[in-house]
């Protein structure tokens, strides 16, 4: 970003594409549609960040299936395997109240929640 506050095209092409990543500009992103802040530090310096997400309650999501964690399981490959998109992780991790993705598949043996991956549910998203 420019000393202005106005970011450069090409960092400005980057942010918005996310680099690729399951960042805000990717509709399966868990802060797509995430409103945009602005807070302007002491030192002039304008520091953009996305508002605060705070996770709904697991009751908004369907159940597609239990799951028994197996040993070396990943969060993100039960996401590509059950919802279709492993960036779609999060929607495992709020269908099971958890903030911390590799907490749900470092028990093997323990039974996790797949929710169903079609349609995210309202309030999914921003709270």
């Amino acid at each position: 970003m420019r000393r202005d506050g106005v970011m450069s095209s090409a960092i400005q092409s980057l942010v918005l594409a996310a680099a690729g990543n399951g960042g805000p500009t990717n509709p399966n992103s868990r802060y797509y549609g995430a409103v945009v802040e602005s807070l302007v530090l002491p030192n002039g310096t304008m520091v953009q960040y996305l508002q605060r997400r705070i996770i709904p309650s697991a009751s908004i999501y369907k159940s597609l299936q239990n799951y028994t964690v197996a040993d070396g399981d990943r969060i993100d490959n039960l996401a590509a395997k059950y919802l279709g998109d492993p960036t779609l992780y999060w929607l495992i991790c709020d269908s099971n109240t958890s903030m911390d993705p590799d907490a749900l598949v470092s028990q093997p043996g323990s039974t996790i929640q797949i929710p169903l991956g079609s349609g995210i549910p309202a309030g999914a998203r921003n709270g």
